[in-house]
């Protein structure tokens, strides 16, 4: 940790911390929330093909309410009182204890680097429609390389570009996601203008149904409740850059506020200008972000148990060999073809920029959900839960670099594997962190009833709610994904736990020892 043997561990330590950087003001912190929380209205396809279009609403309308703002409240509360570096680890541990705030902080970044891994891998996926090298393979120097090799390099140059940018500072890094959103939103702006053009122009109501055909109210409701959360996830996770934040009490609120408003919107418009301009007619919402059961089987199965006959499967024009459905550029170019009459350019052309807007979201969510990768390991590390070189900052850019770097390599192995159950692993844990932050809310409440906060409105009674709610969409998602699909669905999420039940004892044994907890109250001040 420090060549200077007269300087103790805990000393460089603080030394360590006191380089960090207050320089994340509001619209930076907001970029970085938003790309945490949301990221673009990719991967929203998803609840309207498996879920229905009617249904898909109706959980992008209630999921905000019940879920989004209760976690909202609690983060406000929770953040005004401790405001530090390493945020919702901090929370858990001074409410619940040691051990539940280290799970905490390690569910959390399980989630992180499985998660965080994809994003690169899914910007070279998108990439892969106008280098067809990346998706069909090529050959370099006589070496045939496959499309998954050539996508991985890819990944690798996104992430270590972008471990470049961070190192390098908070701010501009958190600035960058702000320009990313505009780049990323123009085109999707575009796409929802000339749906709502085609919807308007076309003088009539489009009906469409509630759930998929043959599908049931609580199937429909759970798949797409996983999903729905999945995509209003993340409020807390930035809280772990608290002492980088410039007045946190005041910024992070607003900055929440504007996430939630730009998160309904942007999941919101593009849905409804697809379905109702074009790329709902007729049916068609059910090739919305379906993907094959099985690999090489294709979504003409799928379709089938949908009940869509062959002949209008046919007349869709779609591929029923295809491992995947329609995603958002190609809800764009249906709308373009609506719009211009002929499947022709502008068609190709509106799918192209939705194409490239995917490419800046992936990036966007890569920076974003990046950052509680790095600021948790160095919070741990400075309590004496995780190793001491993760502490190190940046002399110059007041960045935790060691930990930055770190994180990149871990993004960069894990970058080589998809994981099928993505969604499922990442909404359960971050269930799990989340039920524990609510225990530690009201454990304080009880703890420190005098310390300053920006308590949950309406007094005990807006507590309960504000807590019932959330519980119940976390309780009824696990209930329906076990019923649905067994525990197989979520035996990762469970090792994970026990693994870090595992580390805890071991670093409390070996790391901890002549380290000094962190005292978050008094590192928040000033």
């Amino acid at each position: 940790m420090t060549t200077n043997p007269t300087i103790t561990a805990a000393e460089s330590i603080q030394i360590e911390r006191k380089k960090l950087k207050r320089e994340l003001t509001l619209l930076p912190l907001f970029g970085m929330i938003y790309f945490t929380v949301c990221g673009g209205a990719f991967g929203s396809e998803a609840i309207v093909g498996w879920s229905g279009p009617g249904m898909a609403l109706i959980l992008l309308a209630v999921t905000p309410i019940l879920f989004s703002i209760p976690n909202m409240l609690m983060v406000r509360e929770l953040s005004s009182m401790m405001p530090a570096e390493g945020g919702y680890y901090h929370w858990v541990k001074q409410g619940l204890g040691p051990f539940w705030g280290f799970l905490t902080g390690w569910m959390n970044l399980v989630v992180s680097w499985v998660d965080v891994s994809i994003y690169p891998v899914l910007a070279a996926y998108y990439l892969g429609y106008f280098l067809p090298a990346l998706r069909e393979g090529a050959v370099l120097g006589g070496i045939y390389l496959s499309g998954d090799l050539l996508s991985w390099f890819v990944a690798l140059v996104l992430i270590w570009l972008i471990t470049a940018l961070q190192i390098r500072g908070t701010r501009l890094t958190a600035l960058t996601t702000d320009w990313v959103a505009i780049v990323m939103l123009l085109p999707l702006l575009a796409m929802s203008v000339f749906g709502i053009i085609n919807w308007v122009s076309s003088g009539v109501t489009i009906e469409l149904p509630l759930l998929p055909e043959g599908e049931t109210l609580f199937g429909a409701f759970s798949v797409g409740l996983f999903v729905a959360m999945w995509n209003y996830m993340g409020w807390e996770l930035p809280t772990s850059a608290g002492d980088e934040i410039v007045n946190p009490r005041r910024t992070y609120p607003l900055a929440m506020v504007l996430t939630l408003v730009a998160a309904i919107a942007t999941y919101a418009i593009p849905m409804l200008s697809g379905l109702y301009g074009g790329a709902g007619i007729d049916g068609r919402h059910q090739l919305w972000g379906i993907e094959e059961y099985q690999p090489g089987e294709g979504i003409g199965s799928v379709l089938t148990d949908y009940g869509v006959p062959k002949d209008k499967i046919t007349s869709w024009g779609v591929d029923t060999t295809s491992s995947i459905g329609w995603e958002y550029p190609d809800i764009a170019h249906q709308i373009g073809a609506t719009f211009a009459g002929v499947d022709g350019k502008f068609a190709r052309f509106l799918g192209l920029i939705v194409t490239i807007s995917a490419i800046f979201s992936m990036t966007g969510l890569f920076i974003g959900n990046s950052l509680s990768a790095s600021r948790v390991p160095f919070a741990m590390a400075a309590d004496g839960m995780m190793p001491l070189f993760l502490v190190k900052v940046h002399p110059r850019y007041g960045t935790p670099y060691v930990a930055i770097i770190v994180a990149s390599v871990l993004f960069s192995m894990l970058s080589l594997s998809t994981f099928a159950f993505l969604v499922v692993v990442d909404v359960f844990l971050n269930m799990m962190a989340l039920v524990l932050q609510f225990f530690a809310l009201w454990a304080l409440r009880f703890k420190k009833p005098n310390l300053a906060r920006e308590k949950v409105p309406g007094g005990w009674i807006g507590l309960v709610l504000a807590t019932l709610a959330p519980f119940f969409i976390i309780g009824l998602a696990i209930v329906s994904q076990i019923s649905e699909e067994g525990l197989n669905s979520i035996w990762f999420g469970l090792i994970a736990i026990v693994v870090g039940a595992l580390l805890y004892f071991l670093a409390k044994k070996c790391l901890k020892p002549g380290i000094p907890d962190v005292d978050p109250f008094v590192e928040s001040k000033g």
